[in-house]
Parts: structure tokens; sequence; C-alpha cells
């Protein structure tokens, strides 16, 4: 059995939400270890822990990995990492007037 994580205060910040949401993503697949998550995801379970730490943005690679790992909606997620590294989707075009 791992380590416990440390707790993350999600309202410090958007990474810090962001990561407190990735957790409860991981708590809602039955709570993986990152060593099984890993082995579906393809990135080392430190690196997959480190994703959910909240200490900075995981690139988007490895959050659709974990989200994946999860069985989490990638879209959704590149998504929601989009807006948190502060790039919004793009938009549709409007149509013409």
């Amino acid at each position: 059995m791992g380590r416990p994580e440390k707790p993350i205060n999600a309202s410090s910040g958007a990474v810090a939400a962001f990561a407190s949401e990735l957790r409860r993503l991981r708590a809602l697949a039955g709570n993986p270890t990152y060593r099984d998550m890993a082995r579906s995801a393809l990135y080392s379970p430190s690196v997959l822990s480190s994703a959910a730490s909240g200490h900075r943005l995981p690139t988007l690679q490895v959050t659709l990995a974990f989200v994946a790992a999860c069985g989490g909606d990638q879209e959704v997620w590149r998504r929601r990492w989009l807006e948190v590294c502060g790039d919004p989707p793009p938009r549709p075009p409007s149509p013409p007037p």
C-alpha cells in the first residue's frame, strides 16, 4: 500500500482545484493505485501522482492519460485543462449577419 496523499486546499488556486478534481475522478473510479493506472496510462506512477499533487499543472498528455486510466471523458478534461492554463477552447465561427 502506498503513502497517503497530502491534502489539497482546492480553494488555493486553479491548479490545486484541478488536482483535487483529478483525485475525485480517481476516487470515483474505485481508487486504483498509481501503479495500476500506469499500466494503461503509459506514464510512471510518480508522474501520475504528481499530476494530482496540486503543485503544478500536469501536461495535457499526462492529464488525458490519467483521465483515461480512470475511465473519464477525455474531451471534457481537455477543455478543463485548457481553461486552467488560460487557453480557452476555440469557439465555433459565428454565422454571417
